[in-house]
């Protein structure tokens, strides 16, 4: 049966509301803040509404109005019966086609946290005019029957064993200061004089040649753990010359091939050659190995095993040197291959458009592994690619070590000057193959031979004979010195210890101070704000304390596609609200390299979809980049996404992607799912000093919510029982908490107490308050917004079964969306994503078990 009889009576009752709502001027006055026009279209009986809050007080006229709405919202007329009671989700009513919301949409939402006062007024109002026959009657609370006296002296007491997990986990080291910050980078410096700078670039380069040569002994013999070795032998010149032209403070990457790289900017041989025989003495203490050899203090950011990643890093660590107004560049190291992957666009694109102090050296050794360079691209010459993004591009002989040298110190006075990026190619070629000890032969041997009569080394020796600054002897002295040097490397490398196991839980995450992960006292709450507003102003303030923490993304001065980021750009200006092309490799691969040298970027991905268009960056680089390097590394930066369905976007803008990163070691995984967490989480994964992932479910940015007035910070890792209960505990995610505390509050009445424990963190994730939780009420179920397979409930559900086996009464029940993509229609995606009213008979049915 219908609430409203019809028409006239639906009048009554709003008009009445509204004439009450006149009269509370302190309520009008807030919302009149926001001056639209709103107008209500309900169904059942059919009747308008239209408020005018462009003025104070407000007016409103019942039945057709001639004025002209901003916001039209069509509604059955019981629905908006509930509305005013305070039981209705607005943004999940709109989600699920309850509502109709037409015009401005966001404007109207905005209202909601002065609206909701509201909510205690329509009671009042409804008795006043006798109406209380209209309030839903108040149901007896019956608790459900316990099972047994055995089972009530067993609730809430903690397990005695905890099993330990399958695998052990890796530890976030606390500290109670936040720790010194990373050091600048000094590589020393090659000599200034030229004839002594010449005689250097031939010992480094004869160190480089006989390092690499031994190292093939080793694989050879068997002696290095690893069945890859990438040799640079015929590229030294490259190495050497563009090393040389660097700064002591200059930022560098490399790549798979990088061992040449790393001694020519100055990496010590010991702490190579141990590298390489993966012992504790290594420069990243064995945990690196031949395609991640790397030294922080040198400046080098990380010899890289993906393709092309060396050009987004080193983009990022230019940007970074921008921001800090520092006179520092970046290098890149990368092959000819690397020119066909997009990140190497998007990189150049990105260094363009911004102008960034960074090289692009391109060693164009003629084969991309096994392909040469004809069968990948239809380019002569790959400085050519520097046309298509409006920066110059310069092709030399990379095996002329003086003109390699030149070349980059003229690119790099061109980038301290502001001038921007340049691309360099450096014609070069590797004497092995693309591993050592391939079988292929994809080479022909005169092509082979003719590249060694253009030996880089011999044609310097040649030079320096030939203009008097060194004699056959002297040379030759170079050589047996190189030699011995190598020797005593591979004596150090044998002799230095295995790693200990426990360095592999040590790597993962930099060390964070302890407060970021420790409960604090809660302040009171004073105020109602949207999970929106609550995440600007953990920005603002955040920006506000450190001035490293910057916002890039796609239109995010504008306020980025939810409008979040609005109006930041008006206070820290544009240096800092950073408005990026369409290019997620670039914004979180740029983000990898500025918090590796001392920013603290803040990427907006516009929608967690889009998360696949960046998995490179984030998946091997932010999470692994400090691992590899044997905890050389600190990596603050934090990626902003929006998941979730609800609004009608399809399949490729909808997705809840929380499950696919837990599987990836290194990175903190957070879904807030209040204002109170979405700001004090924020807030903390600013400050964190290791990758964050921070997913904002889309129709949690209009829910409205409590929180203190001043500083405040929620903790990382540590889960939250937002209701308390006895028969059955319900672990959410994300937007499925006020979910899942609308239908315990929904089944109190039929005497079912329901624990509501919000995870808050995925990784890492607080097993224990889960634990705790299900062994005091042995009834559990999982509830997220993702696919069922392979989501946060499946390894919820393992743990605690293994865990509390015997103990529950029930197997672990998950609730999730199904195993199919998000379709457009809207009654489809509503029916494949567990509401409050799944929710609750899930609840019902375990209760029967």
């Amino acid at each position: 049966m219908p609430v409203f009889r019809d028409a006239d009576h639906l009048y009554r009752v709003f008009g009445a509301l509204f004439e009450r709502l006149r009269a509370e001027r302190d309520l009008t006055q807030k919302l009149t803040q926001n001056p639209l026009v709103v107008r209500f279209v309900f169904t059942e009986p059919a009747a308008e509404i239209t408020v005018d809050l462009r003025c104070q007080p407000l007016a409103f006229y019942l039945g057709p109005c001639a004025l002209k709405p901003e916001v039209e919202m069509t509604q059955s007329a019981d629905v908006a019966h509930r509305f005013w009671l305070g039981q209705v989700n607005v943004p999940q009513a709109i989600a699920t086609r309850q509502v109709i919301a037409r015009g401005s949409v966001p404007k109207a939402l905005a209202l909601l946290p002065a609206i909701r006062p509201v909510f205690d007024l329509y009671p009042v109002v409804l008795r006043e005019i006798g109406e209380a026959a209209l309030l839903p009657m108040e149901k007896k609370t019956k608790r459900a029957p316990r099972s047994s006296p055995f089972a009530r002296l067993l609730r809430g007491r903690t397990p005695a064993v905890v099993p330990a997990p399958e695998a052990p986990a890796p530890r976030i080291p606390l500290l109670e200061e936040s720790g010194s910050e990373p050091s600048a980078p000094r590589a020393p410096l090659p000599p200034r004089e030229e004839r002594a700078l010449k005689i250097e670039m031939l010992r480094r380069m004869r160190l480089i040649r006989a390092f690499e040569k031994r190292m093939a002994e080793e694989f050879a013999a068997g002696r290095l753990p690893a069945e890859a070795l990438h040799l640079s032998i015929g590229q030294e010149a490259c190495a050497v010359g563009a090393c040389f032209a660097l700064q002591a403070e200059d930022y560098m990457t490399t790549t798979h091939r990088g061992h040449g790289h790393m001694l020519a900017r100055g990496a010590d041989p010991n702490a190579m050659a141990a590298e390489l025989l993966g012992k504790a003495g290594g420069l990243c203490q064995g945990l690196g190995g031949t395609m991640h050899v790397t030294d922080a203090s040198l400046g080098a950011l990380g010899a890289n095993g993906i393709v092309g990643a060396s050009s987004l890093i080193a983009t990022g660590a230019a940007l970074s040197a921008r921001l800090r107004r520092s006179r520092q560049i970046a290098l890149a190291f990368m092959g000819d291959g690397a020119t066909a992957q997009g990140m190497f666009h998007e990189a150049l694109n990105f260094a363009a458009v911004f102008d960034l102090p960074v090289i692009f050296f391109v060693e164009n050794n003629q084969y991309a592994e096994f392909t040469p360079l004809r069968g990948h691209t239809r380019l002569k010459r790959l400085a050519e690619r520097a046309l298509g993004h409006g920066l110059p591009g310069v092709a030399i002989d990379g095996n002329d070590v003086w003109e390699v040298y030149q070349t980059v110190q003229r690119a790099a006075e061109r980038a301290r000057n502001g001038d921007g990026p340049t691309l360099i190619e450096a014609l070069t070629y590797r004497w092995s193959g693309h591993t050592e000890g391939e079988t292929a032969r994809y080479r022909p041997d005169e092509e082979i031979a003719e590249w060694k009569q253009r030996d880089p080394i011999v044609r310097w020796e040649a030079r320096l004979q030939e203009t008097g600054l060194l004699t056959p002897q002297e040379c030759a002295a170079l050589r047996e010195e190189a030699r011995r040097r190598v020797d005593e490397a591979l004596a150090f490398a044998h002799a230095s210890p295995e790693p200990q196991a426990g360095l592999l839980l040590e790597s993962v995450f930099a060390p964070e101070p302890a407060s970021l992960y420790r409960p604090q006292p809660a302040s009171p709450a004073a105020r109602t704000v949207s999970v929106s507003t609550a995440l600007w102003e953990a920005l603002a303030e955040e920006m506000g304390r450190d001035e490293r923490v910057y916002i890039l993304g796609e239109d995010v001065r504008a306020g980025g596609y939810f409008a979040v980021t609005a109006g930041l750009v008006d206070e820290f200006g544009p240096q800092r609200v950073i408005d990026t092309p369409i290019s997620e490799y670039a914004i979180v691969g740029s983000s990898v390299g500025a918090a590796m040298t001392g920013m603290r970027p803040v990427a907006e991905i516009e929608f967690s979809d889009f998360i696949t268009c960046a998995m490179d960056p984030l998946v091997n680089q932010a999470a692994k980049l400090r691992f590899m390097s044997g905890g050389q590394y600190r990596l603050p930066l934090v990626v902003r996404t929006p998941g979730g369905g609800g609004i009608g976007m399809a399949a490729q803008h909808s997705q809840s992607l929380e499950a696919w990163l837990m599987h990836v070691p290194g990175l903190i995984l957070i879904a807030p799912g209040t204002a109170y967490d979405a700001k004090g989480l924020l807030k903390a994964a600013i400050r964190s000093n290791n990758p964050v992932v921070f997913f904002e479910n889309k129709l949690l940015y209009a829910e409205s919510g409590l929180i203190p007035e001043g500083e405040y910070l929620v903790p990382i890792g540590v889960a939250d029982v937002k209701r308390r209960g006895e028969d059955v505990t319900l672990v959410a995610v994300g937007a499925t908490v006020p979910r899942a505390l609308e239908a315990a509050r929904h089944l109190e009445g039929e005497g079912i107490s329901v624990e509501v424990v919000d995870v808050r963190t995925l990784a890492p994730c607080d097993w224990d308050t889960i634990l705790r939780s299900a062994h005091k009420t042995r009834r559990v179920i999982t509830l997220e917004d993702g696919v069922l397979s392979g989501g946060f409930g499946a390894e919820c559900a393992a743990r605690l079964q293994r865990a509390l086996w015997g103990r529950l009464k029930a197997p672990v029940q998950r609730l999730a969306g199904w195993d199919v993509p998000i379709p457009y229609n809207r009654t489809l995606e509503n029916a494949i994503v567990p509401n409050t009213e799944r929710i609750v008979e899930a609840i019902r049915s375990l209760m029967r078990r």
